[in-house]
């Protein structure tokens, strides 16, 4: 067998690539490992992802489940009547034989009337406070006025 002598043309080296087998398997190998170490990657990427998005679902579940408990105290306390009742406190209605206290800062100085307004009559402001039986509101117009109430502002 004949040896040949790399030539060199123009600062060119004149040899051809000799591939082996074993640079064949190791390149086969480095492309393996390459790919295996990408789909490890989009599978924590992937898993990463998942369980961000379930702590973000847990997290609305909860807030849902506060909720949830909340409605439920106030249907407890509707159908029970308590609310109805609450109401009609806030609007100044009181049981029979019972006293109302109202505590809060003194009420501010009215000013002097003019003479013009003296001779005018005077109505009453604000709610009137009903303790006769037969002056208070039915019970239907009284959860009437409490829907109105919460649908209006």
């Amino acid at each position: 067998m004949r040896h040949r002598k790399a030539s060199a043309i123009y600062g060119i080296v004149n040899q051809r690539l000799r591939v082996s087998h074993q640079t064949l398997i190791l390149a086969v190998l480095a492309v393996a490992a390459i790919w295996l170490v990408w789909s490890f990657a989009q599978e924590v990427l992937l898993s990463h992802g998942l369980a961000r998005q379930a702590a973000s679902l847990r997290q609305q579940n909860a807030t849902l489940q506060t909720e949830n408990h909340g409605y439920q105290r106030d249907i407890v306390a509707s159908t029970s009547g308590a609310a109805a009742e609450e109401e009609a406190r806030g609007d100044g209605y009181s049981k029979p034989k019972e006293k109302l206290y109202v505590v809060g800062d003194s009420p501010a100085p009215t000013p002097r009337q003019t003479a013009g307004a003296a001779g005018a009559p005077r109505t009453k402001a604000g709610p009137a406070r009903r303790t006769a039986q037969g002056s208070k509101p039915s019970g239907l117009r009284r959860i009437r006025d409490w829907l109105l109430h919460l649908v209006l502002p």
